[in-house]
């Protein structure tokens, strides 16, 4: 009697752990974060000031090249009739202003990228939030970003664009193409 009692006993402990793991499946979603993104309305705007910084940044490297073309042109005739102290200064300067050009480069887009991040994080933010109510309402335990084809292959069936789209209530969005 004990042994069908302990049969019985052990029946019901495997029967609730296979019961518990089948709960704790995993359920996986995938989103092109960076194609939600392009169709949010917040997203033009942020385009819109990032190519106007852009423009403004090419203007200035555009002043710092005519300057040094000037110099390297003034330079290049006069370089007969200087001391070779005075290339050699002359050189120098030239240097030095292709140095701030390569600064001024980097320093832009360094920049550009800054400002693009925080102009961005509020949206994202919003996008973040809508996938993880999205995730809770449909049971997804995770849900992965594929905007840069880190995941090689998933069903479409597990794609969560759909649904964060009609949570943000942009269903009637299309996704653009060619940028």
């Amino acid at each position: 009697m004990n042994k069908v009692k302990i049969l019985i006993v052990l029946f019901f402990v495997v029967a609730s752990t296979f019961t518990v793991s089948a709960q704790n499946k995993s359920k996986v979603g995938v989103i092109n974060i960076g194609e939600l993104l392009k169709i949010m309305p917040e997203y033009d705007s942020v385009m819109v000031a990032y190519q106007s910084k852009y423009d403004q940044m090419q203007k200035d490297l555009q002043q710092l090249y005519a300057e040094f073309e000037q110099k390297k042109n003034a330079f290049t005739t006069d370089q007969d009739n200087l001391t070779e102290m005075m290339r050699g200064i002359r050189a120098q300067e030239l240097d030095d202003l292709q140095k701030r050009i390569q600064a001024f480069q980097e320093g832009a887009q360094v920049e550009l990228n800054k400002f693009v991040e925080e102009k961005q994080a509020p949206i994202l933010e919003k996008i973040r939030n809508s996938i993880k109510e999205v995730a809770k309402e449909n049971g997804f335990t995770h849900v992965l970003n594929n905007s840069q084809d880190q995941v090689l292959y998933f069903e479409e069936t597990y794609d969560v664009l759909p649904l964060v789209k009609k949570k943000l209530g942009l269903q009637d969005r299309a996704i653009p193409t060619g940028k």
